[in-house]
């Protein structure tokens, strides 16, 4: 995927973190607002910022299992889970 682009926007400088403003014009064809993840990114010596889709289906496909596991203990690894976490809660009080 290539993203050649003439568009010149202002020049920015850093605050003392390290925080820039992304100009609106790049936050509104990025589609980035408010709470928007994105990253940086260095590709050919250049950094390329990428708005970053965190939504559940973004990550199907992301893990693997090493071997198959059934929908019966997929249904008793979460109810230990809950479990446990319900007898820590409760066990602090």
């Amino acid at each position: 995927m290539s993203y050649m682009s003439t568009d010149v926007v202002p020049i920015q400088s850093a605050s003392a973190k390290g925080q820039v403003t992304i100009p609106i014009a790049i936050r509104r064809k990025l589609g980035i607002e408010e709470g928007t993840k994105v990253r940086f990114v260095e590709r050919d010596g250049q950094i390329v910022l990428e708005k970053v889709d965190v939504s559940l289906a973004s990550l199907c496909g992301m893990f693997t299992a090493a071997r198959s596991v059934s929908l019966e203990d997929m249904d008793r690894a979460a109810a230990e889970g809950m479990a446990e976490k319900f007898a820590t809660k409760h066990a602090n009080r």
